[in-house]
C-alpha cells in the first residue's frame, strides 16, 4: 500500500510544530488527540510516527533531516 504524505515540513517548520506540541502538552498535561498546524489537522498517531522517524534519522545520520514528511494514517477517535 502506497503511503500518502499529508504534510511536508522544513526543519524550521518541524521545530515550530514540536514547540507547539510541547506547549499543549505542558498546558494540558497530556498530548492532544490532534494538532492543527498550518490549516492541517495532524492526528496523534501521525505526529508520534513522525517524531519517531525524525529521531531515528538523527540517530542514524547524526543530523536533522532537511525535510520531514507527515504521512496520513488511519486513526481511531477514541484512542489515547
Amino acid at each position: 500500500m502506497k503511503r500518502v504524505i499529508k504534510k511536508e515540513l522544513t526543519e524550521k517548520e518541524y521545530s515550530k510544530f514540536i514547540k507547539e506540541l510541547l506547549a499543549i502538552n505542558e498546558k494540558k498535561g497530556h498530548l492532544p488527540e490532534y494538532i492543527e498546524f498550518d490549516d492541517c489537522r495532524i492526528f496523534k498517531i501521525e505526529y508520534i510516527e513522525t517524531i519517531e522517524n525524525v529521531n531515528k534519522f538523527i540517530l542514524e545520520n547524526g543530523r536533522h533531516p532537511e525535510s520531514i514528511s507527515i504521512y496520513q494514517q488511519k486513526h481511531n477517535r477514541h484512542s489515547s
